[in-house]
């Protein structure tokens, strides 16, 4: 296994993007939300394959706030779930696509919710 380094702020914000921006995508594709435990797993793996750690308690509190990034988004955005690509808003399975105009709100969201967006 490789060497793991505790979650911070930064990374925090990625983890944060990259779950409000999964359920967008689910959003768009299934007409529903993902599941708090959907979006827990999906921590936990975007995690490992970021060489990352973080305990279930954090990883929960950072699910239910992707939720929250999401309603921000989309509310100020008058953003339709209907009218997402999902495709555009990631590179491969874990990357989210910063270049997107959605992904920059929504990183300019997740920055803001833990602290970083100055």
């Amino acid at each position: 296994m490789e060497n793991t380094r505790e979650l911070n702020a930064g990374d925090a914000a990625a983890l944060l993007c990259y779950l409000a921006v999964c359920e967008l995508a689910v959003m768009a594709l299934q007409g529903a939300s993902l599941t708090t435990a959907d979006l827990v797993e999906s921590s936990r793996i975007w995690l490992a394959r970021n060489c990352l750690s973080a305990g279930w308690l954090e990883r929960v509190t950072l699910a239910q706030r992707a939720g929250d990034v999401v309603k921000q988004v989309v509310h100020q955005g008058r953003i339709s779930p209907e009218k997402l690509i999902p495709q555009r808003m990631f590179v491969d399975a874990t990357t989210v696509n910063y270049e997107d105009p959605l992904v920059a709100r929504v990183w300019k969201a997740s920055l803001d919710a833990v602290g970083e967006g100055g």
